[in-house]
């Protein structure tokens, strides 16, 4: 087995038991005192954790039991040796020099012959050590094929925190008025359409998912007194379903803006979906808003404004923005999500979509 197919093994057994326990990444990062985003690269097979701890505290966190927490400690074992041994790390216990054997020493005249029954205990303690320093140098380098023996984990430095921080919101309307949401349930048990502000609460209050398109508004910034660089916005859609046949619900039949933001737009049905700049306007000014570029380099004094409009027609998709980030010689990526869970756009819906009509105080299809 290769390292990265040990790591991938190990980082699937934590899936599982994250998964099984229904806490959000965001939840149990901060239960055990680490960032998000390095919580999601254990359990995403990026990174292998050089220390079992945080991991044996993560797995008792999601309900592990006794034997899970002993196959957990295998499996990370057999990743980290695998992991050391590609990296082709010299072995901690040197080879053993050869030991010089010395030539007889002459007797002297009239001394008596030596007695063949008497040994030195000299010798016999140097040829053991040596022949103890062979079997561990043996062992530490006869590496298996599935991992059963390997050098021993490497010591490695405590990792730094993330330079990086974000703030993200997801019930961002067009214009501050136009949106759709899927809704599980019939328009009698719908209330009216809520002001934008209120939109996350009134939306988790029935569950609702974005319709077609979500607006992740999210602003990123640094306590690092060296200037952080992102050098790339990408997207990942952790998981596709089939589109919701569910209601959809218009916040608003029509509305109109002066303002059209910069933004990444990006095309969620695509097989690889793509982050692309697209410009605004202005129209009290009747100016072009210059679209989004990198590589934008966030300070202090700072921060980056990033506006990514997702939309999909064919699938219910779960997705993350990621960016890459570079500071020195670290570097990284960055995971924005939506409170440790991933972003929910979903296409679909059954029917024509529902209107609010208040002078009914109704919903009415069309």
């Amino acid at each position: 087995m290769t390292g990265k197919a040990a790591g991938e093994q190990f980082a699937g057994r934590l899936r599982e038991l994250k998964e099984r326990s229904g806490q959000s990444f965001g939840s149990l990062a901060k239960q055990l005192h680490v960032s998000t985003s390095t919580l999601h690269r254990y359990c995403s097979g990026a990174v292998v954790p050089a220390d079992y701890a945080p991991v044996e505290r993560l797995a008792r966190l999601c309900g592990a039991s006794a034997e899970e927490l002993v196959e957990l400690h295998r499996l990370w074992i057999r990743a980290d040796a695998l992991r050391a041994a590609a990296a082709g790390r010299p072995a901690l216990v040197p080879a053993p020099a050869p030991v010089p054997v010395p030539a007889p020493e002459r007797e002297p005249d009239g001394a008596p012959p030596p007695n063949p029954g008497r040994r030195s205990g000299r010798w016999p303690l140097v040829t053991g050590l040596a022949a103890l320093l062979v079997v561990i140098v043996t062992a530490m380098n006869a590496a298996t094929s599935d991992g059963s023996a390997g050098p021993p984990p490497a010591v490695e430095p405590t990792e730094l925190p993330p330079p990086l921080s974000f703030t993200a919101r997801s019930h961002v309307w067009q214009d501050n008025c136009a949106h759709r949401y899927l809704i599980d349930r019939p328009p009698g048990e719908v209330p009216e359409p809520p002001v934008v502000q209120d939109a996350r609460r009134w939306a988790d209050q029935l569950g609702a998912v974005h319709g077609d398109s979500t607006i992740v508004e999210a602003t990123v910034t640094t306590t690092s007194p060296d200037p952080v660089v992102v050098e790339a916005v990408h997207i990942r859609v952790a998981e596709r379903r089939a589109p919701l046949d569910w209601p959809s619900f218009d916040m608003s039949p029509g509305c109109g803006g002066a303002l059209t933001p910069a933004a990444f737009t990006v095309d969620l049905d695509a097989e690889r979906p793509l982050a692309r700049p697209k410009d605004g306007f202005d129209g009290e000014t009747l100016t072009e808003l210059t679209p989004p570029a990198l590589p934008f380099a966030i300070t202090a004094e700072e921060p980056l404004a990033l506006r990514v409009e997702a939309a999909t027609r064919s699938c219910d998709c779960s997705w993350y923005i990621e960016l890459e980030w570079s500071s020195g010689e670290r570097d990284d990526t960055l995971v924005v999500d939506d409170g440790g869970e991933p972003f929910r756009t979903s296409g679909g819906g059954s029917g024509t979509p529902y209107g609010f009509a208040y002078e009914t105080e109704s919903w009415r299809a069309g």
